[in-house]
């Protein structure tokens, strides 16, 4: 027997505390005083509904949420609780913070397999409210617990935590990558045009190319099926149910742009010109609405500005400054173009000063409002342009700004876990390590020792603790 209070006993004992009969709280409350009766004093008592225990709270000046962790016995009473009570209880959990009390009661009901379907349901609500971080709680709990393999809730979930756990840690991501990579092909086919889009993303990222190809290969054959489908339902005026985030052409689109950026890195040119020649004039796109109207003008402005990007990758410095003055004109076309410039002039041994001056180097570059390109995309050009900036000083023997840029940039590729470019801008200094002023030997040897002191090394890679 347990001696702990109950939550009618600390109710009954805040209203007597504060001199509140069952008439003068049902005024203030805004409950029935028949209904307060039976809640307090029934026998047995009267379930409290979670608006019920809301009312009750605000009427007692306590905080949202204030006797939620006391309700989880009132919501859960029996091996087979009011299923509608406890998702009412775990959405306003979710909305007030709430985490432990979710935890409890989903400890308790995990073991009967039936919630399964109402715990994803109320995990893709939060999902749409925007409460993605309560969601995920939903989303483990399905997806260790569903016995189904091939369901298409299980997919869903792995989707969804895949693209929550996407961020600056380039190691993080790979490994959200490859947990929900397996699950890809269980997808509904509008999921899996966003799950594919990601994934081609998130690898060229990682620089591993071959793999982003494969993807966006991928992508490519998914959305002209989807496409087949939805031309069909058009042509009959039929409704098509289409549940991805962004506009159907966008995908299409995409499937050929990081196709050919996979291949260009590659030094696939002529395969990558056939790429932006697909992109580059969509409008064969039928009932397009504004959105996607837009969407088709920017994959022009992609091609145009690819078109330029792939000469200059081939050494063509003819068309530079024509480059740069579009680029002027498009200030999230920036970073991308100008990674694009100094490295071809470091593999093609020109220089660009002229053009750098026009520009201030700085996370600015793709922080603004509006942008377009994914935070994961941009953050890794910004770190790949450091890390060729270095290299295009060190070759015009400006040491100085050269230690100066691979500094940053290291700091830049621990702070985004990147280990790819970890282990070039560590050679890259040491090589360089006899023109370092006192000063830059200081700070490279705190950052190393701050690395041995937050990391270990595990199996020969760096990864977090």
């Amino acid at each position: 027997m347990t001696n702990e209070p109950t939550i009618r006993s600390i109710i009954e004992q805040e209203l007597e505390r504060r001199g509140y009969s069952l008439n003068s709280f049902s005024s203030r409350s805004g409950i029935n005083r028949g209904t307060l009766s039976a809640i307090l004093n029934g026998n047995p008592p009267k379930p409290i509904a979670i608006r019920q225990l809301d009312l009750i709270t605000e009427a007692l000046e306590q905080p949202e949420g204030h006797y939620y962790p006391l309700y989880v016995d009132e919501c859960v009473d029996s091996d087979q609780p009011n299923r509608r009570r406890v998702k009412a209880f775990l959405l306003r959990c979710a909305e007030v913070g709430q985490i432990e009390c979710i935890k409890k009661v989903l400890d308790r009901i995990v073991d009967n397999l039936n919630y399964i379907p109402m715990i994803f349901g109320i995990g893709e609500e939060l999902y749409e409210k925007g409460l993605r971080e309560e969601s995920r709680l939903f989303y483990n709990v399905v997806i260790e617990s569903e016995k189904y393999q091939h369901s298409e809730r299980l997919a869903i979930s792995h989707y969804r935590l895949f693209r929550l756990s996407l961020g600056d840690d380039t190691e993080a991501n790979l490994m959200a990558a490859s947990r929900f990579d397996l699950y890809r092909d269980r997808l509904p086919e509008d999921y899996q045009l966003d799950g594919l889009l990601y994934l081609a993303n998130v690898y060229l990222t990682l620089q591993k190319n071959e793999q982003a190809e494969i993807y966006a290969d991928e992508l490519i054959k998914s959305s002209e099926a989807v496409y087949k489908n939805y031309e069909k339902a058009f042509n009959k005026s039929l409704e098509f149910q289409f549940r991805a985030e962004r506009p159907f052409v966008v995908y299409y689109g995409q499937g050929y742009l990081l196709k050919g950026i996979a291949l260009k890195r590659q030094g696939r040119y002529e395969e990558t010109e056939k790429c932006i020649s697909v992109y580059a004039d969509l409008s064969w796109f039928v009932g397009l609405n504004e959105l996607g109207k837009q969407e088709i003008e920017k994959f022009s402005l992609f091609a145009k500005m690819n078109e330029f990007n792939l000469k200059i990758s081939r050494g063509d410095q003819s068309v530079i400054f024509e480059y740069i003055e579009l680029v002027k004109k498009y200030p999230f076309e920036v970073l991308p173009s100008l990674l694009g410039l100094v490295e071809a002039s470091n593999k093609y041994g020109f220089f660009v000063d002229e053009v750098l001056e026009n520009f201030y180097i700085g996370t600015e570059l793709y922080d603004q409002e509006g942008n377009y390109y994914y935070p994961i995309v941009s953050r890794d050009r910004f770190l790949g342009l450091c890390y060729q900036l270095s290299v295009y000083y060190f070759r015009k023997k400006d040491f100085r700004k050269g230690l100066e840029k691979i500094i940053y940039s290291l700091k830049y590729a621990i702070s985004l876990n990147n280990q790819v470019f970890f282990m070039k801008i560590v050679p890259l200094f040491e090589h360089h390590r006899t023109y370092a002023t006192v000063e830059q030997l200081n700070e490279y040897q705190i950052i190393m020792e701050g690395m041995l002191k937050n990391e270990k090394m595990d199996d020969g890679v760096y990864s977090r603790n």
